[in-house]
């Protein structure tokens, strides 16, 4: 059983990996286009989404998982689609 859980941590993080590079593409992005009015809670947004990923990784590292989980939750409630949806 902890090899699963193990698996899907290892899972999780490729994931969060892939949508910490894609929001700061975004984040790059938003910030050069010169945009008036500028997207503060966008930006706002993708910030506090790569703190949480920060968040969970640091906890992963240090075998906190139920820390680490809650900062899962925050990530989805916040928008961030990481595990697939239970049917």
């Amino acid at each position: 059983m902890f090899k699963i859980l193990t698996m899907d941590v290892f899972e999780i993080l490729a994931k969060l990996e892939q949508k910490e590079a894609s929001i700061g593409e975004k984040l790059h992005k938003l910030t050069t286009a010169n945009l008036n009015p500028f997207p503060m809670e966008r930006i706002k947004k993708g910030k506090l989404l790569l703190k949480l990923i920060y968040e969970f990784k640091k906890h992963v590292e240090a075998d906190e998982f139920i820390l680490a989980g809650m900062k899962l939750r925050d990530l989805e409630m916040e928008g961030l689609r990481v595990l697939p949806e239970s049917k």
